[in-house]
């Protein structure tokens, strides 16, 4: 069954409850509160009896005549369905009243056995008919006789009009529910639509395989809005994550094609009859482009490693320690260039030692490659709050600012034939990027033309950096 079908069946299931409940509710509370109208009302003329009737008036022996016009008349508007009667203890009528006509009240033998013990009680009887009368019985004391009074009062006036409520409550009931289905059902389609626009896109992006889709929500941000805006979000993120693939395998692919297609060529030459200097020559060729290779498949190798997921070797580094390391890799590296220490602070971050000292690594490599003879590099470890700030600045060339954003994508060159002369693999700075991502750092890049380059990887430092 649809989700909008199981929503409108709840919702309609727990309103009938609640309407059924509610209208059990006010049917016995206006039961119950014409029921004592009615039992207050038999007091009333219960008491006028009593108190009209005198026994000194009512001569011996007891004349119904004169009964019946010592109790009081009653007003059919004010209190309409009231009937008196008065029986002696053998069910006789002494007196009843006008409005009874050619009836009387229906004798009940409990309630007139309690009356005649002295007291007064209230019971609902039923008529020959079966019609209901509710009927108070009290003792009537005249002279040396008791009498029994009994005060009744029609109750079909009451159950008509229960039995309208009743039908009134279920018919509101029914009109409920039908309002509740119709309209609940309206809007669960209208508020689960963008989860059917999710679906139809969904699908449309399985069969095409076309990630440029999107569902295009325009409606409240609720939850549902939410889910729809995530899943667009999630989707743009995995075009981008796609076509980022795409280019990695494409620009793979080119970078090992050049080593390969070198070592093909040189492998036909040895196949003909070189001489022995060529013959070595080849050789060497071959060995510095299957060294090119490995590099790029180790490069390869470490940034799918630090992109796989959060630091696994997590401890305490000191900073200064891999400055100081890198510095003396630099100047071994680094030829004519002068490799310094500009700032130098004892600071401490949480992270994966090995990692870190690759990442000064490559932005020293990096450095020194885009540095002239006779530049400075210049390394720096400073604090800016509760950062620590790893710098690295060159004199060299510079990066102009519409490279500035892409040089942290694989293979990316600003200068691919002179890159490749300087035997980059063009990965260097990429896994850079995914170090301090993977550190949860900062990387920021400052570039003049002609002037030097300078990158900055911000670390959150530890408590105990001094």
């Amino acid at each position: 069954m649809p989700i909008r079908w199981r929503l409108t069946l709840w919702f309609s299931l727990i309103l009938c409850v609640t309407l059924i409940l509610s209208g059990i509710v006010i049917h016995t509370q206006l039961e119950s509160s014409l029921s004592r109208d009615i039992d207050e009302n038999l007091q009333i003329y219960s008491s006028q009896v009593h108190n009209t009737i005198n026994p000194q008036e009512i001569p011996e022996p007891l004349d119904y005549e004169v009964m019946c016009s010592c109790l009081p008349p009653i007003d059919e508007f004010s209190s309409p369905g009231i009937y008196i009667q008065v029986i002696d203890k053998n069910g006789s009528i002494i007196a009843k009243s006008d409005s009874l006509g050619e009836q009387h009240l229906p004798i009940d033998q409990d309630l007139m056995e309690y009356g005649f013990e002295g007291n007064a009680g209230i019971k609902t009887i039923s008529t020959s008919d079966g019609a209901k009368v509710r009927v108070m019985a009290s003792p009537l004391y005249l002279w040396n006789r008791t009498l029994l009074l009994e005060v009744g009062q029609s109750l079909t006036h009451i159950n008509t009009m229960m039995s309208q409520v009743r039908w009134a409550i279920l018919a509101g009931i029914v009109l409920a529910l039908a309002l509740a289905v119709i309209s609940g059902s309206i809007l669960v389609r209208q508020a689960l639509s963008p989860v059917e626009d999710i679906t139809r896109t969904a699908q449309n992006i399985e069969s095409s395989s076309d990630l440029s889709q999107k569902v295009g929500y325009k409606g409240p941000m609720d939850e549902i809005g939410y889910l729809a805006t995530t899943f667009d979000h999630m989707i743009e993120h995995l075009d981008k994550a796609f076509e980022s693939q795409k280019h990695f395998v494409a620009d793979a692919s080119h970078e090992l094609r050049t080593p390969l297609t070198i070592l093909q060529g040189n492998l036909d030459m040895m196949k003909r009859n070189l001489g022995e200097e060529d013959r070595r020559e080849s050789i060497k060729t071959m060995g510095a482009q299957i060294e090119r290779m490995s590099d790029i498949v180790n490069d390869l190798l470490l940034l799918a490693e630090v992109e796989s997921g959060q630091v696994r070797h997590k401890q305490s580094v000191s900073l200064k320690e891999v400055l100081i390391e890198g510095l003396e890799r630099g100047q071994q590296l680094g030829e004519n260039r002068k490799i310094i220490i500009g700032r130098q602070e004892n600071l401490s971050v949480e992270g994966d030692s090995l990692r870190l000292k690759q990442l000064l690594g490559n932005l020293i490599d990096n450095a020194i490659k885009h540095t002239p003879n006779e530049g400075t590099i210049t390394l720096s470890l400073f604090r800016d709050g509760e950062w620590a700030c790893l710098e690295v600045a060159d004199t060299g060339s510079g990066i102009d600012s519409e490279h500035l954003p892409h040089i942290f994508d694989r293979f990316y060159r600003i200068n691919k034939v002179q890159s490749r002369a300087m035997g980059g693999t063009g990965i260097g700075l990429a896994i850079v990027k995914a170090i301090t991502d993977q550190h949860g750092g900062k990387l920021i890049v400052t570039s003049e033309i002609d002037k030097g380059s300078t990158f900055t990887v911000w670390l959150r430092l530890t408590a105990n950096s001094v």
